[in-house]
């Protein structure tokens, strides 16, 4: 399967990964700058994409932007924010039609890539900062963004388990950031933030289409200058509070559902040669609807309405989550903890292990139809220092053995129990 980026150092820090793929009809473009998980700098790099996708010097108002793009054959942009581990990512993304689609077109990426160069280079400013209406409206919309969290209940307990969990680590910080850090987002900070995100910032730029990817090292350096600084990727390593008895939070607002969700560290990354093995061992316990906890709190005792398990596999901690009524809390929780010790101790069927690996390989699959799930993998591989195919992927699923899983769950260790319930007195 050809899925391989093959990489060209631009200069020092900054990477280009080229896919030449006829498979999408479109060519896309994602680039990543990463900073460290920081207060207050957590919410800089959140509403900096957002004010820098509004114009540019060359394209002065949102407008102008839209038809210049609408003029590309309607290309599509976007920005995003995004966490692994203790790094946050600021991604921007451009889709352009490949040339081989518009008959005497030629040249498109390249269009595509002054775009993208006018919009993260060339910012728009009124002097000495960005914009001031483009800043106070996207700070706006950042601050209903961090507020709105709350209104997805199953979203806003993993958000608040995560907080206590890692209370003192970066891993805390929210990927949108802080409303308290709003006020300080100035014109002028936030262009001085902007100017630290172009020379400090690691970047890794990823092209998936119809390309040739020696012409395409050439030009990128040549459409996207991105300057030249001191550019340190940030810190990765798992970090662990000291073992200590397991954490209970309680919340109380007004809701109609409670929601339980079990943090626990697993010490496991997708460094580790137990890293296969460990989201082999999540898929059983709760990843899918086959899995144990869907099967015995859901399916079996009736206790939820959705029952699952994630990993996060830069920062080595996972979860365990269900949606609960209120009496049922506890009953839920302790039959939550009871599937985790029992596929510890070895409660795992070849049933359930086959059908988690090919669902796994499955979702694998799947992947290698996405230009943004292919990107995903590919920053994951930058992580990971491991460059991995789709083909390899799936070959070291399938190579998981029945211990492997027992002996990564084994290190799935139980560190905080919150608990979203009604206020006292609630009906």
């Amino acid at each position: 399967m050809a899925d391989h980026f093959t990489r060209f150092p631009l200069h020092e820090g900054v990477n280009l990964y080229v896919q030449p793929t006829r498979k999408f009809k479109t060519t896309t473009v994602y680039i990543y700058f990463h900073m460290p998980l920081e207060p207050v700098t957590v919410t800089y790099n959140a509403l900096l994409p957002m004010v820098l996708a509004r114009a540019s010097a060359d394209f002065p108002t949102t407008a102008a932007l839209s038809r210049h793009l609408d003029e590309l054959y309607g290309a599509s942009f976007s920005v995003d924010v995004t966490r692994r581990g203790e790094v946050q990512s600021i991604v921007f993304r451009l889709e352009v039609a490949g040339d081989h689609h518009i008959p005497g077109e030629r040249g498109l990426l390249l269009r595509g890539l002054d775009v993208l160069a006018s919009v993260i280079t060339r910012p728009l400013l009124v002097g000495d900062g960005f914009r001031p209406d483009y800043v106070e409206q996207e700070r706006n919309n950042l601050r209903q963004m961090i507020e709105g969290l709350i209104n997805d209940k199953r979203r806003y307990a993993m958000v608040r388990c995560t907080a206590e969990m890692c209370a003192g680590e970066p891993f805390a910080l929210h990927r949108l950031g802080r409303v308290e850090d709003l006020e300080g987002a100035t014109p002028q900070s936030l262009l001085a933030h902007h100017r630290r995100v172009l020379t400090e910032a690691p970047v890794d730029i990823f092209i998936l289409g119809d390309v040739d990817p020696e012409q395409v090292a050439q030009e990128v350096p040549r459409r996207l200058p991105i300057p030249a600084g001191e550019r340190r990727f940030p810190d990765t390593l798992v970090k662990r509070r000291p073992d200590g008895p397991v954490r209970a939070v309680v919340d109380r607002m007004d809701v109609n559902q409670g929601v339980v969700v079990i943090g626990f560290r697993t010490g496991i990354t997708l460094r580790d040669e137990l890293y296969f093995p460990m989201l082999v061992a999540n898929g059983v316990l709760g990843g899918f609807s086959h899995s144990k906890l869907f099967q015995e709190v859901r399916e079996k005792h009736s206790l939820a309405y959705f029952a699952y398990s994630a990993i996060e596999t830069v920062k080595g901690v996972g979860y365990m989550y269900a949606g609960v009524e209120f009496a049922d809390a506890e009953k839920c929780r302790a039959i939550m903890l009871e599937q985790l010790k029992a596929l510890q101790e070895g409660a795992l069927t070849e049933a359930e292990l086959e059908m988690t690996k090919a669902t796994l390989v499955n979702d694998m699959l799947s992947a290698a139809d996405s230009p943004g799930a292919m990107a995903e993998l590919a920053v994951d591989q930058v992580f990971s220092g491991r460059d991995l195919s789709i083909d390899e992927r799936v070959t070291r699923y399938r190579q998981v053995t029945r211990e492997q899983v027992v002996e990564a769950a084994r290190h799935f260790t139980p560190d905080t129990v919150y608990l979203l319930t009604r206020k006292e007195g609630g009906a």
